[in-house]
């Protein structure tokens, strides 16, 4: 089932796409208020849409890539696209690794804190656990529970939108027609979608089921599309309650307190805690796969699950100590650092180098 055209192209890299996403862009909703909703309902649009081409284009070009040279791990994939310069993207994204488990474990325990009066660190500590358990059973359990959170992700949001028309329909439409689009919409849609689409070279083994060009640029324009749902039902909520929820702390857990009832606030923190945990086990699956790489050269096979356990762990704990900073300040500064960098080592070689590549050599 697994090796159908709807899993190996439509479903699983979306669902690891989004699921990465999740936790470090959405789940708190304060990425979203920062660099969508900011810039009011109708400049938040542009920053979306600007956020969908950004990453349909990120996704193609790195899936093309990693399938021309079957570079299915992040250093394989710079070996390529920088040469003798691979290291450079290996040293950001161990900073990127250490902001995004930060801000994945801050956020978990936070909202256990705020809605179920659960100390931060015993949370912190759950999410912990669950990055060690699926991560110590592989890939394909990672790729699995990845599809399953994402499914009960979405039928929350479709609960939502229900709630949102019947209830709140006006107010949403009176903030579209109130308040003036802000400029910077592009901009902040471009810092977002990088900052976030900069760890994708983390995550190249979920494109290791694609088979044709056709099917790479199909992936992309799905992943983009999909990865973009929850930002666009949150901005649309959000406006029920702008510009009050720009001041919120966690925003998507402030907004479904307005506009929905205490059941399906109890089911989206719930499923919004695993959905951040499960980002913790996206970028951390995308270094145990480098690992295993390494490994296999220098031993003749991969890292025990036990192996990858202890790298999940050792991880999530040492990023844990960052947790102190808070979380509005992890985000902008985290995406402020992430942005430079992955314009630098990324971006840039991708759509240089990167698309010679793709469109003029074989491997």
């Amino acid at each position: 089932m697994l090796d159908s055209y709807l899993f190996r192209v439509l479903i699983i890299p979306s669902a690891v796409f989004l699921s990465v996403l999740f936790g470090a862009s959405y789940g708190s909703g304060r990425e979203v208020v920062e660099f969508i909703s900011s810039n009011g309902p109708t400049g938040g649009l542009v920053a979306i849409i600007t956020l969908v081409i950004t990453h349909m284009i990120l996704l193609v070009l790195s899936f093309e890539l990693a399938r021309l040279y079957k570079s299915y791990d992040y250093v394989s994939f710079f070996k390529v696209l920088l040469r003798r310069g691979w290291f450079l993207y290996e040293i950001v994204i161990v900073v990127g690794l250490i902001i995004a488990l930060s801000i994945t474990t801050t956020v978990g325990g936070s909202v256990l804190e705020d809605h179920f009066g659960i100390k931060t660190m015993i949370g912190s500590l759950v999410i912990l656990g669950l990055i060690v358990l699926l991560n110590y059973y592989g890939r394909t359990i990672v790729e699995q529970s990845m599809m399953l959170s994402v499914a009960a992700l979405f039928v929350v949001l479709a609960v939502l939108i229900v709630q949102l028309i019947d209830g709140y329909s006006e107010q949403v439409t009176a903030a579209f027609s109130t308040f003036e689009p802000q400029q910077g919409g592009i901009y902040k849609g471009l810092m977002y979608a990088i900052g976030g689409g900069g760890y994708l070279p983390l995550l190249l083994y979920c494109a290791m089921g694609l088979r044709s060009r056709a099917e790479v640029m199909t992936a992309g324009l799905v992943a983009a599309t999909v990865a973009a749902i929850p930002a666009l039902i949150f901005h649309f909520a959000f406006m029920a309650g702008y510009p009050e929820v720009i001041e919120q702390r966690i925003p998507t857990y402030w907004m479904f307190g307005q506009v929905s009832t205490p059941l399906m606030l109890n089911v989206y923190v719930i499923v919004m805690f695993v959905l951040v945990a499960q980002t913790g086990v996206g970028v951390l699956q995308g270094l145990i796969e480098r690992l295993d790489v390494w490994h296999k050269n220098k031993q003749g096979g991969p890292l025990t699950r036990t192996g990858h356990a202890a790298v999940a762990g050792g991880a999530v704990l040492f990023s844990m100590a960052l947790g102190s900073m808070g979380i509005v300040a992890l985000i902008l500064r985290g995406y402020t650092i992430m942005f430079m960098s992955f314009i630098i080592v990324f971006v840039i070689p991708l759509l240089t180098y990167g698309v010679y590549l793709v469109f003029s050599r074989r491997p």
